[in-house]
């Protein structure tokens, strides 16, 4: 019996809910709360931008078993010496739930396990595959600090800062989420204690500059922001007004603006172009697994 394509189309793992915080109760790490403001502060050298993509190819079956055929990408921009620089990215092909490589005509496809069965378990090995590999890249970054698209993961020497762009997670007790209404752009929160499948982080919201056409929900513009808290966190939330509203973008240019930073979205855009054509890697599958 050999693998067959079973679909080629499937919800992207980034789409999947996002891990909350574990249970605890609310622990501010500045008093009072209220709003923030803090004097432009210069930006640290090297400073790395780190993100990643992730995309399903394919869904194979042999007899009962299942395996997700995939796409991830990683990389960096620098900035350095006044100027943002494209780091070389990595693009890997993993097959999650295959016990060894499958080659389908000029791609190969590296096997990756999956911890559990069924679709949602492969959909999070492609997740972890994409982890993995945001870490190997966030590995060969020294020195400087490093942003990441997402929460903080990489264990690295150095101050690391992640910046979440969604908020299905809820950090906030009642009383002190109706701050986030009236921040200003350029003001943040005080910064509170959260806790993450046991790291300790301190985190705070900020909001960003808004254009002034346009409906505006209540999160518009907002971020949250955390960083391990044996780091010089009160230092990185007030290095984060003079970075994030410089760096935000315009929906002229960006539909996900202003949150999706600028150095950022062309840090993704080029990770798409490295990935290659979604249709010509469907129409590989097809003609090689189609089982036609």
């Amino acid at each position: 019996m050999a693998w067959r394509l079973y679909a080629l189309e499937l919800p992207q793992a980034q789409d999947l809910l996002p891990e909350g915080p574990e249970p605890e109760g609310f622990w501010p790490l500045e008093e009072p709360w209220v709003a923030r403001r803090a004097e432009a502060l210069p930006w640290p050298e090297p400073l790395y931008f780190l993100d990643g993509k992730e995309r399903a190819e394919g869904l194979l079956a042999e007899g009962r078993r299942l395996a997700l055929l995939g796409c991830v990408a990683a990389g960096a921009v620098v900035y350095e010496a006044g100027r943002m620089r494209l780091l070389p990215p990595r693009v890997r092909r993993v097959g999650v739930g295959l016990s060894e490589a499958l080659r389908v005509g000029e791609l190969l496809y590296e096997p990756f396990p999956a911890e559990g069965e069924g679709v949602y378990a492969l959909q999070e090995g492609l997740r972890r595959a994409r982890a993995k590999l945001e870490a190997e890249v966030a590995r060969g970054l020294s020195g400087g600090l490093l942003v990441v698209d997402g929460p903080v993961r990489h264990g690295r020497e150095g101050p690391i800062l992640g910046y979440i762009k969604t908020h299905w997670a809820r950090y906030l007790p009642p009383e002190k989420e109706a701050l986030l209404a009236g921040l200003a752009p350029g003001e943040r929160t005080p910064l509170f204690r959260i806790r993450r499948k046991g790291l300790e982080l301190a985190s705070w919201y900020l909001r960003l500059p808004l254009p002034p056409e346009g409906v505006r929900p209540p999160e518009a513009g907002l971020l949250r922001l955390e960083t391990p808290l044996d780091g010089p966190y009160g230092w990185l939330a007030d290095l984060s007004l003079s970075l994030f509203p410089a760096l935000a973008s315009h929906p002229v240019k960006d539909p996900r603006a202003p949150q999706n930073l600028t150095p950022v979205g062309g840090l993704e855009r080029e990770l798409g172009r490295r990935m290659g054509s979604r249709e010509v890697v469907a129409r590989l599958l097809a003609r090689h697994l189609g089982g036609g």
